[in-house]
């Protein structure tokens, strides 16, 4: 598994769902509650928390390492999370209308394939992903 990881098959869900949702929102004149401001916090925050992590993770890639330290010091896939629970929803807060479902096509598809990148991931690092997987969790702290 690429750097990507899974992104691209996410992508197969989330895209087109995006793109039927900016037809359908441009089509039907119904009305959707949207929060722009919300919505552009989140988007903002998100992006600066995903900068910080793509920066980390990045690095360690390069250097064919298991990143455990930072922005992944308590969760195994943040990039992932701050996606699911800032980017995606902050956009869809700022669109409204259809696109107010995306996130949730965004957490299924994730969780369709987010044991394909663990497993890749377990059989390039081992051990030292197995006990790394004990101490952490997969998208919340705690959770």
């Amino acid at each position: 598994m690429g750097f990507l990881g899974i992104v691209p098959k996410v992508s197969l869900f989330t895209v087109p769902y995006a793109v039927l949702a900016f037809y359908l929102n441009s089509r039907l004149n119904i009305s959707f509650p949207r929060f722009p401001a919300l919505g552009f916090a989140l988007l903002t925050a998100g992006v600066v928390f995903w900068l910080l992590c793509y920066r980390q993770i990045s690095k360690a890639y390069r250097r064919g390492e298991l990143l455990t330290t930072g922005c992944y010091s308590r969760v195994r896939h943040p990039i992932y999370s701050i996606w699911g629970f800032l980017i995606v929803p902050g956009f869809s807060l700022a669109i409204g209308g259809f696109m107010l479902g995306l996130p949730l096509v965004y957490w299924l598809a994730l969780v369709k394939f987010i044991g394909e990148e663990e497993k890749a991931l377990a059989e390039r690092f081992g051990d030292e992903w197995r006990e790394y997987t004990k101490r952490t969790e997969g998208f919340l702290p705690g959770i």
